[in-house]
């Protein structure tokens, strides 16, 4: 039986494809009557969409002000890759002794997705084939709940990838790590997979201060109040 998605859902979803693509831009305020009129949908499904993703960090809502789109937050950027770095290096054990043809066969397909996306710079794609790839630990395992922490409290940290990959040697970097992994995972050499995807997982720091100085206006400042402090209502 397909499962039916809610008004809600489909607005929450819609939003926050366009806040992570960037076409949403952080600082970019929002209107709950222009959403519910551009979506076809009443204010209350928007409204129900703000709230879902202010509670991940992507929406601020200042009361009697307005809502806009979370500037990008380096705070809350180095505490998203906290969480998935220590929930990756945990669940590499537990996915080596149960890794088989099968999933190396799923990696595989997602490495060729992901070279599509490159040659097609869709960068949007080619950072959900990269999830999928890391997902695939979590689902061989049945470590569902830890995918899903990651998943709904990434969004800073996405969006500043989104900027990264976009940079000249990023994604073929990325793709040329998951080739090794899958390589070394289909050779039988565990240990070895289990270095290269824990080097893999670990080199996940980024060139911040570049990324600032090309796009100053979507990071937040220090003068500005902290993401974590900006809570309010429509």
């Amino acid at each position: 039986m397909i499962e039916r998605k809610s008004i809600q859902t489909l607005v929450y979803e819609e939003l926050k494809r366009n806040i992570m693509s960037m076409k949403l831009e952080p600082g970019q305020t929002m209107s709950t009557q222009e959403i519910a009129t551009k979506l076809n949908v009443s204010r209350t499904p928007v409204r129900e969409a703000f709230l879902r993703l202010q509670s991940e960090g992507l929406v601020e809502m200042i009361p009697q002000r307005e809502t806009m789109v979370s500037k990008i937050s380096l705070k809350r950027v180095e505490q998203e890759k906290f969480i998935r770095e220590c929930l990756e290096m945990g669940v590499i054990r537990k996915f080596m002794d149960k890794s088989g043809c099968e999933v190396e066969e799923n990696m595989a397909e997602l490495i060729q997705l992901q070279k599509k996306c490159g040659e097609e710079k869709d960068f949007v794609g080619f950072l959900e084939a990269d999830d999928q790839f890391h997902k695939v630990l979590f689902d061989v395992t049945g470590q569902e709940m830890a995918w899903e922490t990651i998943a709904s409290r990434n969004g800073h940290y996405n969006r500043l990838r989104i900027l990264y990959v976009q940079r000249d040697t990023a994604m073929q970097e990325s793709i040329e790590q998951h080739h090794k992994i899958a390589t070394l995972l289909e050779s039988g050499s565990r240990e070895e997979a289990a270095r290269a995807l824990s080097s893999h997982v670990r080199r996940l720091d980024i060139d911040e201060a570049g990324l600032i100085a090309q796009y100053p206006d979507y990071f937040e400042s220090e003068g500005e109040r902290s993401w974590e402090n900006r809570i309010g209502s429509l």
